[in-house]
């Protein structure tokens, strides 16, 4: 009898349940006005809307699965609406501005922030690509020189990884030449600057850390093991696909 009881308990509430859900799409077809897409300018009216529907069905007692459902998915556009038989909407692809790609955060309002046009680029033969962005009018950058310098890091597709700002401004100190001072692409992408200058370096990751981006090997390294980790990846997955680079943003201060 027990179960006989329990069986016809879960009977009438599936019951209900179907009840409340073709009353409350009995109740939206009639309040059709109310679910109308909403345009760009009335998020507000259409907010309202819902909360009238919403509240209409509770005070009608039609509170069920199918109610909520309809009441949010109010939203949905046209557009979007998956229908058996049309390709589902494609995701919306991120793209960055070339001010942003070649722009820097920690620099953002001075001169190093200005997109440069290819032809100020110029390329060594060790694949180090490199742009003046300000020329300084101090010491120049030469073999056995000791340098201060402030640096911006990103990667290929211009996503910042990590400054020389975020570690309040204290600057990367190297002497040119020396191998365990600055990885090989920026001891080679410097030289030629001079105190006050800002310089774009774009470096092949073989001609980056090399030796491990750990405390103690070739900098400027990033501080904090995200930044870390984002450059040990590059390095280790990334080190042969053509056209990887790894870009530093530098603006030489001391040249002594």
């Amino acid at each position: 009898k027990t179960h006989t009881y329990r069986k016809n308990i879960n009977t009438m509430v599936l019951f209900n349940q179907m009840v409340a859900a073709v009353a409350a799409l009995s109740l939206l077809a009639s309040n059709a006005t109310a679910f109308q897409f909403p345009s760009p300018t009335s998020t507000a009216a259409t907010t309202s809307n819902r909360r009238d529907v919403i509240k209409d069905i509770v005070s009608k007692g039609a509170i069920g699965f199918g109610a909520i459902v309809a009441s949010n998915s109010y939203n949905v556009e046209a557009a979007n609406a998956l229908v058996e038989g049309n390709v589902p909407p494609g995701k919306v692809k991120k793209s960055l501005s070339e001010e942003y790609r070649q722009g820097t955060a920690a620099l953002g309002d001075s001169v190093e922030a200005e997109v440069l046009p290819r032809e100020a680029y110029k390329k060594l033969e060790s694949g180090v690509i490199y742009a003046d962005i300000s020329k300084g009018d101090g010491d120049e950058v030469k073999e056995g020189k000791k340098v201060n310098m402030q640096w911006v890091l990103r990667r290929s597709n211009g996503y910042f990884v990590d400054s020389s700002a975020v570690s309040d401004s204290v600057p990367f100190i190297f002497t040119v030449g020396d191998p365990n001072g600055a990885i090989q692409g920026l001891d080679e992408g410097i030289r030629g600057m001079k105190a006050g200058g800002t310089r774009r370096i774009l470096i092949p990751p073989r001609l980056a850390w090399m030796q491990g981006v750990d405390d103690g090997k070739p900098g400027p390294l990033p501080a904090g093991f995200g930044p870390r980790q984002q450059m040990r990846r590059v390095m280790k997955d990334r080190i042969d696909v053509p056209g990887e680079y790894i870009f530093l943003e530098v603006k030489v201060s001391k040249v002594r």
